[in-house]
């Protein structure tokens, strides 16, 4: 598998910390929301922009080498509706998590929601631009 992932650009290392990563990340989020606490709240909105990011980049992957996967066992249109309906799902919770009930249960009624998506979008932006540098420094 290390060298399947090398060859596609992928280090190894960086598939094991970004699983390590979103591992933590979930059972965290996953916590704080049933709590009802304001970080469970960010880290599972997070979680779901940050997801948008991973699927988008994946979409993109996937168009980009479509020419290669044309004659596997899966087309490149399965991969493309795959991460195009995780997209979906992810901005429709992403959604859910900004009504009003739902900001109010996490004592959050007076967010400013422009500067939390900016917010959140900024981190995983900064993220995607981390991981790139890391993933060219690596190899």
């Amino acid at each position: 598998m290390e060298e399947f992932l090398r060859s596609v650009g992928i280090p190894f290392a960086l598939l094991v910390i970004g699983m390590m990563f979103l591992s933590i990340l979930t059972i965290a989020s996953g916590v704080g929301m049933w709590m009802g606490t304001k970080w469970g709240w960010w880290l599972a909105s997070f979680y779901y922009v940050y997801s948008i990011f991973r699927n988008g980049s994946a979409l993109f992957t996937v168009v980009t080498m479509a020419d290669q996967l044309e004659g596997s066992a899966r087309g490149p249109e399965y991969y493309m509706t795959k991460h195009g309906v995780r997209i979906v799902i992810h901005c429709l919770l992403v959604f859910y998590f900004f009504k009003p009930n739902v900001l109010e249960f996490f004592d959050m009624a007076s967010v400013n929601k422009a500067r939390a998506v900016g917010v959140l979008v900024g981190i995983c932006t900064g993220l995607a631009v981390a991981m790139s540098v890391f993933g060219l420094a690596v190899d």
